[in-house]
């Protein structure tokens, strides 16, 4: 089996120059991890260099094509890993200091599967957060990503008289803007005899999910809201 000496992490726009070359003004880079002799990476985000597609083909001994493939298939394992992440901080960050009975019945109404089987819901809802966390923070392939409760945005939903999404809009920061879009969304939801919610989440598919989530995730969501932003 051929050893690497380097893994493609994914594309990056931060950087125009190639480390390897120097050649300057390149629309993006590759960014490559070193490798160990048994293939693991070799290093943290200090580590990675960021090389132009002609000289990372030349490291890896590929054509420009397959590494061109190769890391817009990395980029978008990262942008799920992201999306995975704003989903878990904006469903349990809020309940993280909450009382357990709380935390608990967050965490195992999502994983009906793990209750009764010794699994603490606490120590679980810790790992999720320290994992979505350190996934944003990577600055591999670009700046850490915004992880904070306050760096929630509110989002106002749109549900068809099913119960199924039929809209979702970040709410404006001023006044009359929000009152003239809570107003249209309101006539809407009249128009499909749906309803209205307003979440604050990460992005927008991160309010999808909780705003497809229980009473009391939804409630200490508003509550993390409107404690982090008073």
């Amino acid at each position: 089996m051929p050893i690497w000496k380097w893994k493609i992490k994914g594309i990056v726009d931060d950087f125009d120059a190639c480390g390897c070359c120097g050649r300057r003004g390149l629309r993006r880079t590759v960014a490559l991890m070193p490798l160990d002799a048994d293939g693991n990476e070799d290093g943290t985000a200090e580590d990675v260099v960021y090389y132009g597609t002609s000289c990372a083909a030349t490291a890896l001994g590929w054509t420009q094509g397959k590494v061109a493939d190769t890391a817009r298939a990395a980029q978008a394992e990262r942008d799920q890993r992201d999306a995975y992440a704003r989903r878990m901080i904006s469903i349990y960050a809020p309940v993280e200091f909450a009382p357990v009975r709380d935390k608990a019945r967050v965490y195992y109404g999502r994983n009906q599967h793990q209750r009764d089987t010794g699994v603490k819901a606490s120590e679980e809802v810790a790992k999720l957060l320290a994992k979505a966390r350190a996934t944003l923070a990577d600055t591999t392939t670009g700046p850490a990503r915004p992880s904070r409760i306050e760096d929630f945005c509110r989002y106002l939903v749109i549900f068809t008289s099913d119960e199924r999404i039929h809209l979702v809009q970040r709410v404006p920061e001023q006044e009359a803007e929000r009152q003239e879009q809570a107003a249209a969304a309101q006539r809407r939801a009249e128009q499909i005899r749906g309803s209205v919610l307003v979440v604050a989440a990460l992005d927008a598919e991160a309010a999808r999910d909780v705003a497809y989530a229980d009473e009391l995730t939804r409630a200490w969501n508003a509550k993390a809201w409107q404690a982090g932003h008073v």
